[in-house]
């Protein structure tokens, strides 16, 4: 049975609505978003999912930042928590390192700097955006119909891909991405994930996760992400 949503990260509601405005890799890298608002709501979340990572803002009503990862290093957690603050006082910033956080981030910061930082805690690479043709084939009994789309960004748990098509979520599909300019485009199955009105209303998102990718397959987009990573 597919498990899409094994890996977990633990936002505060401020950084979740500044990361959903752009398209990134927790969106469709088989990340499960898990989102509190107070700094009790944080804590809990983070003890009963145990994550792989939390990333949360110091000032929060209730427990600060750092007494929230305080509590959880107490408790035994391991994953990474990153905490994002004010430049000063500088104290604030030296609480925060000594409750255990992984990293302070000094606001403001935008999604980029955020989703960088957030990159480096899990040990996943950020990419720049790649846009490469992607066509999607979905089959009808003996009929297979296909439509094209463009790839917004692409990880290798999965892809964002902007199509006129509108699909359901849960769909499984058939991919082929043209990568480069080889005759051969890479092909995939995918799990739709995520489904979003683009900017022009007649264009959906289909955020997808792919499934059991072949060793050849797996190591060329590794490869094609590597060369087309951001410094």
């Amino acid at each position: 049975m597919d498990q899409p949503f094994r890996r977990k990260i633990v936002l505060s509601d401020d950084i979740n609505r500044a990361l959903d405005r752009v398209d990134c890799f927790v969106h469709r890298s088989g990340f499960s978003l898990r989102v509190g608002r107070t700094g009790e709501e944080i804590l809990d979340l983070a003890r009963r999912e145990s994550p792989n990572a939390l990333m949360t803002n110091y000032f929060l009503a209730g427990l600060k930042g750092d007494e929230v990862c305080r509590a959880l290093r107490r408790g035994g957690a391991a994953f990474p928590i990153l905490l994002v603050g004010p430049p000063s006082p500088a104290d604030v910033a030296e609480r925060c390192r000594k409750s255990g956080c992984d990293d302070y981030i000094v606001s403001p910061a935008g999604p980029n700097v955020l989703l960088q930082r957030l990159a480096a805690a899990l040990g996943i690479q950020f990419r720049l955006h790649t846009r490469f043709p992607a066509v999607i084939s979905i089959s009808f009994g003996r009929i297979v119909s296909e439509f094209l789309g463009y790839s917004k960004d692409v990880s290798e748990g999965g892809i964002l891909v902007e199509t006129n098509l509108e699909i359901d979520l849960g769909r499984r599909l058939n991919l082929r991405l043209f990568l480069d300019d080889r005759d051969q485009p890479l092909t995939a199955r995918a799990t739709v994930l995520r489904v979003d009105q683009a900017s022009d209303e007649d264009q959906y998102l289909l955020g997808m996760q792919f499934q059991s990718l072949e060793p050849g397959s797996a190591a060329r987009l590794k490869d094609f992400i590597r060369t087309r990573s951001a410094p």
